[in-house]
């Protein structure tokens, strides 16, 4: 109460002179933060207010005045604290008052003062943020922003264009998120929106000194591509016209800052082009330079040119069979230190899921000896996680049989070995946590069971064919596994992506900035195959058919008999499919 009261009093004093007494008013509002707000977090804004205090009403006698006035030379200060008010209280708003709101925070962008159109982009890109905290879906959406897109982008390239102000990461980053909410509702300003990126990133190539402001920059630019490519791939080439130049002018200068962006927003634009339309003359070109050396030297960039490298493989890895070698020595490069395995991998799984078969078939016996050598002198639980699903893609692709001929090659029973006291225990203790690794794993290692006749042929190999099978039916069946219930209905996707901004903070990692919008969507190396549970129980029913009667069933119960749950699990898949052994 004696809060409130001083809070009284000094609007009271504000009333006899605003323009004079203005700073009683911000210390009022100020002093309203601190009686209202009972739980806040940055990143959320306020989650509780304290229920003996009105804050909508004073929001309406005292802050929607100072919005309303459109005289930007008229106490600046006071106006930036009523900018503060909204974003602070933002989740306090209803979406129609939102609505409302938003035409007056965007004529706040039009302000002289730096301070003041600075809170209004931080505030217009919390509001595209906030959820419903009942819904938890967004409050202020697409169709809410639609009717303010131009305004709205005139006003903030506006700040952009201006040489005069330094370079401000808060209205960067509201044209990332206005970008990002507007979604395919941008595509008629897509073009101009595009150009005053560019010409944006023109300026600052010349000397990069706001990471974070250039950061958000190039998010603006990825997800325009996705916004708009992902909705008709045609229209690549026209982002790849505009595109084009400065990312050739950013290669050219070196500028380090920007490469790793440069590459990824390639990739992106790569992976968007028609099917038929092959890699064109642009990409071609730049290709060979890609494998330089010293472009892999410097870390930053080691993550974007993997996620470059794949994205060419994935459009016409036959166009690139003169490359080959030189996409080979790259691998072998990054597999060899740690900090570059995940790279190193990527880049693997992608040879082998797009290169064609007889072209990366004479290299595999080379490829496999690095593997295992980095597995002798340098094993970690992650290289064994990453070994592992490599192998299991590479099976479903490449068959069983070629990964026991090209283990034993290097030593005889290495296949064999490696199952039991490698890949077997990892998925013991350490079971996919995506869906589809976990897929993966089990389509695999069912093409192992399946098509390597071998196993089944002495006692030792009987025994691992048992113990492989009982890990397929437990990643297929027990309540931990990401695919209990047989087919791909629980656990995380990696694409779940489109929680996105709302909750994830975007931002810049000196290490390497990963873009957002321009992530690499989830590869699924076994696409075609939507239920692994069927593709199993169908695989090994003939293989029971082809072994004749009886001679599977002793093998399957040695591995299941020691856990009752497996049994039943693999019975009730039988029983679905409306198969028996």
């Amino acid at each position: 109460a004696l809060c409130s009261e001083h809070v009284g009093t000094m609007l009271t004093e504000f009333a006899t002179n605003p323009n004079e007494k203005w700073q009683a008013k911000d210390a009022a509002i100020h002093l309203m933060f601190g009686i209202a707000i009972l739980a806040e977090s940055a990143g959320q804004g306020v989650s509780q207010v304290n229920d003996a205090v009105n804050v909508m009403d004073f929001f309406t006698t005292h802050i929607f005045p100072e919005l309303q006035d459109a005289n930007h030379t008229v106490r600046p200060m006071l106006k930036a604290t009523a900018l503060k008010f909204v974003s602070t209280f933002r989740n306090q708003f209803t979406r129609e008052q939102l609505t409302a709101l938003m035409p007056l925070m965007i004529s706040h962008l039009a302000s002289p003062s730096v301070v003041v159109h600075t809170y209004a982009a931080f505030g217009i890109e919390k509001i595209l943020t906030t959820k419903d905290l009942s819904t938890k879906r967004i409050k202020f959406g697409g169709s809410d922003l639609k009717p303010f897109l131009e305004p709205l982008f005139t006003s903030l390239f506006g700040i952009v264009d201006n040489v005069e102000l330094n370079e401000n990461e808060y209205v960067m980053k509201c044209i990332m998120r206005s970008c990002s909410v507007a979604d395919a509702d941008i595509i008629p300003v897509t073009q101009i929106v595009l150009e005053k990126l560019t010409a944006a990133l023109g300026r600052v190539a010349k000397n990069p000194r706001n990471p974070q402001y250039n950061h958000f920059m190039f998010e603006s630019i990825a997800v325009l591509v996705k916004s708009v490519c992902s909705k008709d791939p045609n229209l690549t080439a026209s982002f790849e016209g505009l595109l084009f130049p400065p990312f050739q002018t950013v290669l050219q200068m070196d500028v380090f800052e920007f490469i790793p962006y440069v590459f990824q927003v390639l990739a992106q634009l790569l992976e968007y082009r028609p099917a038929d339309s092959g890699l064109g003359e642009a990409y071609t070109m730049l290709f060979a330079p890609l494998l330089t050396p010293t472009l892999w030297e410097r870390k930053g960039n080691i993550p974007a040119l993997t996620r470059l490298i794949c994205a060419y493989l994935g459009k016409a890895a036959a166009e690139l069979s003169a490359s080959l070698l030189g996409i080979l020595g790259v691998f072998q490069k990054l597999v060899s230190s740690k900090a570059n395995e995940v790279s190193a991998f990527e880049l693997l799984q992608s040879l082998v899921q797009h290169v064609p078969q007889e072209l990366l078939a004479p290299h595999l016996q080379s490829l496999f000896q690095i593997l295992m050598m980095r597995l002798q002198h340098g094993k970690s639980a992650r290289y064994v996680r990453l070994l592992t699903h490599f192998f299991a893609v590479f099976i479903g692709k490449f068959g069983g049989q070629a990964y026991m001929d090209k283990l034993n090659a290097i030593q005889p029973g290495m296949g064999l070995m490696l199952l039991v006291q490698i890949w077997l225990p990892r998925l013991q203790s350490d079971l996919p946590a995506v869906k589809v690794e976990a897929k993966a794993q089990v389509i695999g290692l069912t093409k192992l069971l399946c098509d390597t006749p071998a196993l089944l042929s002495e006692p030792d190999g009987q025994r691992v064919w048992s113990q492989t099978l009982a890990m397929v039916v437990a990643m297929l069946t027990s309540q931990g596994s990401v695919l209990a219930g047989g087919g791909l209905g629980g656990g995380k996707t990696e694409a779940e992506d489109d929680e996105p901004m709302e909750v994830l903070e975007i931002g810049y990692d000196a290490t390497f900035s990963h873009l957002h919008f321009a992530k690499r969507p989830v590869q699924d190396p076994f696409g075609t195959i939507q239920d692994p549970a069927m593709d199993f129980v169908k695989a090994i029913h003939a293989l029971s058919q082809s072994q004749g009667p009886g001679r599977l069933q002793p093998i399957i119960q040695q591995g299941l008999s020691t856990d009752p749950k497996l049994s039943a699990g693999f019975e009730n898949m039988f029983q679905k499919a409306g198969l028996n052994l």
